[in-house]
């Protein structure tokens, strides 16, 4: 399937639940109309891991909520190991149809620090983003390109911004490869 039109985050949501119920296996790249990236990995139908904005899990899917419109392009070829993200007995699936429990499970945290003003994103090199691509596609594929967009908009500098990209490559044994390899291209040393 090619990336479609932008469409409703529910008609998203109603195209996931028809990869489920067909039992497809491999990758739901979903790409919203303020270019926040999400991935939903499926195993003969079921949701077996999660991912947005470098988080995982109940985390990547209230990221996931707060999308408006989106693409979608499914990739039977990228298949992503089990990550065990099923909790509770409720399934990612029923997450996505259903946001009452995850609110239900949400902690509140009493007397929590405000969140503390993130420092403007910087401006990276041309040929430090087109490595990083690159290094990146190696990894997740073409959808690299948007993904390594998204986060240079939002990143400080360029060590924030590799630990950013390797968050979104499901593999931790590939996270790690990368992060050290854009270190060395990057001359940032270990990151």
């Amino acid at each position: 399937m090619t990336y479609q039109e932008l469409m409703p985050f529910g008609a998203i949501v109603e195209q996931l639940r028809q990869f489920c119920i067909q039992r497809r296996t491999g990758t739901a790249f979903i790409v919203s109309d303020d270019n926040r990236m999400a991935q939903v990995h499926l195993d003969s139908g079921n949701i077996v891991m999660l991912l947005c904005r470098g988080t995982r899990g109940a985390e990547a899917l209230a990221a996931m909520r707060t999308m408006l419109r989106a693409s979608l392009r499914f990739d039977d070829n990228y298949v992503a190991k089990p990550d065990n993200l099923t909790t509770s007995g409720v399934s990612l699936a029923d997450l996505l149809a259903d946001p009452a429990p995850l609110r239900a499970r949400t902690p509140v945290v009493a007397g929590a620090e405000p969140l503390r003003p993130r420092p403007a994103p910087a401006a990276f090199a041309k040929a430090d983003l087109l490595k990083l691509e690159r290094m990146l596609a190696g990894h997740i594929g073409p959808i690299a390109t948007i993904v390594c967009a998204e986060h240079a908009s939002e990143a400080s500098n360029l060590r924030e911004l590799v630990m950013a990209l390797a968050a979104d490559i499901p593999d931790r044994k590939q996270a790690a490869d990368f992060r050290l390899e854009a270190g060395r291209a990057l001359g940032l040393g270990a990151v």
